[in-house]
């Protein structure tokens, strides 16, 4: 069954550089605004059950979409749909009067969301113990910290026992403690079959609490699809933009002499797509030409690379002492495996050397060549797993 569905869902703003503008195109049908476009063009479907998240860097209109997913704005185009009962944490203490107490803005807020005189009461001991304000919950809210704002507000979403809830980053200003005790609450939600829509900064808990995630970039889906896979696509992408050039795109540098040269870089492993697996086979093939050198008078050296210039691994087969094997005519080749890949998830290049027995001069390099991908489906972070064991 479905619980959300969106349909080229869009939203776009009206700015206007002085108040008596609106009236003005009003009266004379001429645009004196200028159109600030927020989310366009966003289609999926959730289903019940299923946990969504929503990453992407600030201003990506991440709020904007969970905003139009909860109804409290209206879409300038397309439609969504939400099966359900549903309740939402948006904006920090949207929806509160702040001169009322947190109790009266507790008992507002439960009526909003549809319950009942008398379910209202019996919920109103459960939102009191579970937002731990204790005398604070009879002061107003204008007395309020922001941690205790976030703390009235997730009570009270929550204890209404929602089909559907919207959280947004609002539980990032709580302390630690208020933190655990909402993800768990999430957690024991997403366990009784709930449908739950999760903004976030923190990837870590996007990957550990989302089946499905959503990439916003400028207001439009990059991705949508496996919350692991979204996740380190997103963060492959941050890595890019960090490395120091981060306008220009990832090209294979090569340098070579006439005589001694690459020819020839490739990757293999066990499965039939593009994406090598961690724990599995990566296997990286090397032919070079020797026309005045021989095979005892080269070395062939591997470096690994992350995307943000990190060096992962590198070996040659002088350090291993290996040597290369004749193919056919003036080529050699020499065949590098990692029978266990240990790299864990995220997008990676090559750059291969050819250099004398010493390997001190080069003949001729390869960078940033044979990109390939790595997945994980663990949630390890860092570069590489490590053996370890647990006592």
């Amino acid at each position: 069954m479905v619980a959300i569905k969106a349909v080229n869902l869009g939203k776009t703003y009206k700015i206007y550089s002085k108040p008596s503008d609106s009236l003005l195109e009003f009266i004379f049908r001429h645009q004196r605004h200028e159109k600030i476009v927020a989310i366009e063009g966003i289609s999926f479907e959730l289903q019940k059950g299923e946990t969504l998240g929503i990453v992407g860097d600030n201003g990506a209109g991440k709020s904007t979409l969970l905003k139009l997913l909860a109804g409290t704005i209206a879409p300038s185009e397309g439609m969504q749909l939400c099966n359900g009962r549903l309740s939402a944490i948006l904006e920090l203490g949207s929806g509160f009067h702040p001169e009322f107490s947190g109790i009266e803005n507790a008992r507002m807020g439960c009526a909003l969301l549809g319950l009942s005189p008398k379910e209202i009461e019996l919920a109103i001991p459960e939102i009191h113990a579970f937002s731990e304000l204790g005398d604070f919950f009879y002061k107003p809210v204008k007395t309020y910290s922001s941690g205790m704002y976030v703390r009235l507000a997730f009570s009270v979403v929550t204890t209404v026992d929602p089909e559907v809830l919207i959280v947004d980053e609002a539980l990032s200003v709580g302390d630690q403690h208020f933190q655990k005790k909402s993800l768990d609450r999430m957690q024991a939600f997403k366990d009784a079959g709930k449908t739950i829509v999760f903004c976030s900064h923190n990837l870590y808990q996007v990957k550990e609490l989302c089946d499905k995630a959503i990439w916003l970039v400028n207001g439009r889906m990059i991705e949508f699809g496996s919350a692991t896979e979204v996740v380190d696509n997103y963060q492959d992408s941050i890595r890019e933009h960090n490395v120091e050039d981060p306008g220009s795109e990832q090209k294979a540098l090569r340098s070579s002499t006439q005589d001694n040269h690459i020819v020839e870089v490739t990757t293999f492993g066990l499965a039939s797509t593009a994406d090598f697996v961690t724990g599995q086979l990566l296997g990286i093939d090397v032919k070079v030409v020797l026309t005045t050198l021989r095979a005892e008078d080269v070395t062939i050296g591997i470096v690994i690379m992350r995307n943000d210039n990190i060096h992962c691994y590198g070996v040659s087969t002088q350090i291993d002492q290996v040597s290369l094997q004749h193919e056919q005519g003036q080529v050699y080749r020499v065949t590098l495996k990692f029978e266990r890949l240990q790299l864990l998830s995220g997008r990676y290049y090559l750059c291969v050397y050819l250099l004398d027995a010493e390997g001190v001069h080069v003949y001729d390099h390869w960078e940033q060549c044979a990109p390939f991908v790595v997945r994980n489906s663990s949630s390890e972070v860092g570069v590489a797993r490590l053996e370890h064991q647990w006592n």
